[in-house]
């Protein structure tokens, strides 16, 4: 990884990851499955793609906790997306749960979100940004 943490968690326990993919119905990618079973997010070092947060698993405060993120986003982001982390203005960066593309990584851009609650979530907000979570966060980059 490119950009170093400010604070890593600790790896999440398979208990914890099994849960995930229990609300979920289905299993996680397995680079991102991989990743929770080694670092279980944490606070990222100034990037170029302004990435502050990686969602964990484990008991952190809400903003950093995957169970609130998972609430708080739920009807506003595409079923087949699971929000991963955030930027500092509030964004998403979340990873692909469907066969056609699991695992790669898409920027999803809450100004640009359909504000209808009666209406179900867009993919107008939405671009692809790597092909895989390994691939993702190599390609951060220092800023400062």
């Amino acid at each position: 990884m490119a950009v170093p943490y400010l604070r890593q968690e600790a790896p999440a326990s398979e208990e914890l990851v099994a849960r995930l993919e229990g609300r979920l119905g289905h299993p996680l990618p397995n680079t991102y499955r991989a990743y929770l079973r080694q670092h279980d997010g944490g606070r990222l070092a100034n990037n170029d793609q302004a990435v502050n947060t990686i969602f964990s698993l484990g008991d952190v405060p809400d903003y950093a906790s995957m169970w609130d993120r998972l609430d708080t986003y739920e009807g506003r982001v595409p079923t087949w997306l699971l929000p991963v982390a955030r930027d500092e203005y509030g964004n998403l960066f979340t990873i692909s749960l469907r066969d056609t593309d699991n695992g790669s990584v898409w920027f999803w851009n809450h100004e640009e979100e359909e504000m209808d609650d009666d209406l179900p979530p867009t993919e107008d907000n939405i671009i692809r940004v790597a092909d895989s979570w390994p691939q993702f966060l190599d390609g951060l980059a220092p800023v400062g």
